[in-house]
């Protein structure tokens, strides 16, 4: 029978130096002792690769031989694992303790950066409301001076045009030739009237040496009735809606619950292995 023997004592122990050794000299900050650890065993573990491939579970003997290799295996890569959380912890002491550090900090800034602005922001939302009261008025008056030029404008263009009509029937022209003259008329001795544009107030804006406030509109959104959602907001995120839903199902058929609308509860089997100790 074969054997992973990467797994043997002798291998085992010379894994454990040769990381140890790798860990003693290492820069966390270069990624070369990594590389090379993980070239040590790579050879070795592609030899593994292809003995499971190779394997066809067919009578005793191959079954027995199958589940040695999946458990030595399992065995490799729980010592892996237990070794990389040994072998990270030093460093996580170092990490968590600088993270916890830029949390208080942040965290203690942010909430004087909410404060000032929960002052800000009133203030400022009255001085936009201001400001767009002053364009709303803008707004109206030249809409108004507007409306008088164009009256004017029509006016005037009535009365060329009625000059222009009445002189051509005197002088003996058919209606319709009056109205091409009345046409031609207001085209030759009319100009567009003018557009009136108002002022736009400044916008609402706080400048410091340090920056600026202001605000600014976005859409937001809540959710007020799950039921009425459309199905494509659940299937365009299936996966993370089962996800997020995962604890409660888990725990309901751990409870013994067998029938949960909407959901197919259903056994499945697994193969099950434990190494030895």
């Amino acid at each position: 029978m074969i054997n992973f023997d990467i797994l043997n004592e002798d291998q085992d122990q010379e894994f454990h130096d040769h990381v140890e050794s790798i860990v003693a000299r290492r820069d966390p900050f270069d990624p070369a002792p990594i590389n090379e650890l993980r070239e040590r065993f790579n050879a070795e573990i592609q030899r593994m690769e292809l003995l499971a491939m190779q394997v066809q579970v067919q009578d005793e003997e191959s079954c027995q031989l199958a589940t040695t290799y999946t458990t030595q295996a399992k065995k490799l890569r729980q010592e892996i694992d237990k070794k990389h959380k040994d072998l990270k912890e030093p460093y996580l002491v170092y990490t968590r303790t600088l993270d916890g550090l830029r949390k208080q900090l942040s965290d203690r800034i942010q909430g004087l950066e909410n404060t000032l602005n929960r002052k800000l922001l009133p203030y400022i939302q009255k001085k936009e409301r201001e400001r767009q009261e002053l364009e709303r008025k803008a707004r109206a008056e030249a809409a108004r001076l507007q409306a008088e030029l164009d009256a004017k404008a029509r006016a005037e263009a009535d009365r060329i045009a009625e000059e222009a009509r009445q002189k051509a029937l005197s002088e003996q022209k058919t209606e319709e030739e009056a109205e091409e003259a009345a046409k031609a008329a207001v085209i030759m001795q009319t100009e567009p009237p003018r557009i009136v544009v108002y002022d736009m107030p400044p916008e609402v804006k706080v400048k410091t040496e340090s920056g600026t406030a202001d605000i600014k509109t976005e859409w937001a959104w809540e959710i007020i009735d799950f039921k009425a959602l459309p199905d494509e907001a659940y299937q365009n995120r299936c996966d993370e809606v089962t996800k997020a839903l995962a604890p409660y199902f888990n725990a309901r058929v751990k409870a013994g619950v067998r029938n949960i609308p909407g959901v197919k509860i259903y056994q499945t089997t697994k193969l099950n292995t434990r190494t030895r100790r």
